[in-house]
C-alpha cells in the first residue's frame, strides 16, 4: 500500500495546469452525464390545451377571441397513441386520449391527455419536462410523431380536482344586428330553417355537447318612422327572430357555468353551435334549468 501511495503521489506531482484542467473537465462531464441520464423520473398524467391563435369572425359585435383555437387540419393531426422519444428511443411522452370540439368552421378546441416521463425535484416538490415545470398554467412543447404541439397545462395528476359535467337548459336568440337597420335584430330565413329540434352537436368522442330541444320562430320586428314623425315597431318580412332552447354540457365553478372549460355561459354572451351544415353563435337570453 505504501508503494502504491508513493507512486500515486509522485505522479500527481508531475501534473501540469493543463492536466488539472482536463481532469476537472472530465469530472464535470461525468456529473452532467449522471444528472441527465440517472435522475429520478416517473410518469405523470397531464391535460394540455393545444395553443390558440387569432381568428376573425365576420359581422359580429362580440369579442369571440375565446372561440379561437388550432386550425382544423392541425387538430385532425392528433390521435391516441402518438409518442415523443428521446435519442435512445425511449418514450418520453404519449397521447392517451384526444378531445376536440368545433369552435368555429375552421377552428377547434383541442385537449390532449398525455403521459409524461417527468423528472421530480425534491427542492421544489415539482415535476419538470424538458426543463419546464409541469404545473397548471405552464406551457410545454411536444414533438409527437412529426406533429408539433405547444399547449397550456390545464390539469396535472388530478389537479384541479375533477369537476363532473353538468347539463343545463338555456334559451338563446340568434341575432344579426345590422349597422344600417339598427332597429332590426332578426336573422335570415334560411338560417332559421337550418336548425331544428333534435339536432345534436357532439365532440370527437361522441359525447353530446349541445342538443336543441325547443325552437320558436316569429317575424322579426323593426323600428320604423311614420310620415308624421312617430316611431313605431313593425314586422320585417325578410327577417325572423329565432329562439332556441338548448341542453348544454357545462362545468360548474364557483356558481358559474363554463362550456368547453373556459367559455362562460352568461346572459347576452354567445354559444358556438357548429353542425355539419351551419355555424351559428346564438346569444344566451335566459337560464331555464341549472
Amino acid at each position: 500500500m505504501k508503494k502504491i501511495y508513493r507512486f500515486v503521489k509522485a505522479k500527481i506531482k508531475l501534473f501540469k495546469i493543463f492536466d488539472w484542467i482536463m481532469i476537472g473537465c472530465g469530472l464535470v462531464g461525468v456529473i452532467v452525464f449522471v444528472v441527465l441520464f440517472f435522475r429520478k423520473s416517473t410518469y405523470i398524467n397531464a391535460t394540455i390545451s393545444v395553443g390558440e391563435d387569432a381568428a376573425v369572425l365576420y359581422g359580429t359585435q362580440y369579442d369571440l377571441s375565446i372561440y379561437t383555437g388550432p386550425k382544423y387540419w392541425l387538430a385532425e393531426a392528433f390521435h391516441k397513441g402518438q409518442v415523443e422519444k428521446d435519442g435512445l428511443g425511449r418514450i418520453r411522452a404519449e397521447v392517451l386520449n384526444v378531445y376536440t370540439y368545433d369552435k368555429t368552421p375552421t377552428n377547434k378546441a383541442v385537449y390532449l391527455n398525455v403521459k409524461l416521463n417527468a423528472v421530480y425535484s425534491r427542492s421544489t416538490n415539482t415535476y419538470s419536462y424538458n426543463g419546464i415545470p409541469v404545473l397548471v398554467g405552464s406551457t410545454i412543447k411536444l414533438n409527437l410523431d412529426n406533429v408539433f404541439a405547444q399547449g397550456l397545462v390545464t390539469e396535472v395528476e388530478g389537479f384541479p380536482n375533477y369537476i363532473p359535467p353538468k347539463t343545463i337548459t338555456i334559451e338563446t336568440q340568434l341575432r344579426e344586428e345590422s349597422p344600417v337597420y339598427l332597429g332590426t335584430t332578426g336573422t335570415k330565413n334560411y338560417l332559421a330553417d337550418a336548425i331544428n329540434v333534435g339536432d345534436v352537436v357532439k365532440d370527437n368522442n361522441g359525447i353530446d355537447m349541445i342538443k336543441v330541444i325547443g325552437k320558436r320562430v316569429v317575424p322579426a320586428e323593426t323600428v320604423v318612422t311614420t310620415s308624421d314623425g312617430r316611431i313605431v315597431r313593425g314586422s320585417d318580412p325578410s327577417k325572423k327572430d329565432l329562439y332556441l332552447t338548448l341542453e348544454i354540457a357545462t362545468q360548474e365553478k364557483d356558481g358559474k357555468y363554463f362550456f368547453l372549460k373556459n367559455i362562460p355561459v352568461l346572459i347576452d354572451r354567445p354559444i358556438p353551435i357548429n353542425t355539419t351544415t351551419v355555424s351559428i353563435f346564438p346569444i344566451v337570453t335566459k337560464f331555464i334549468k341549472y
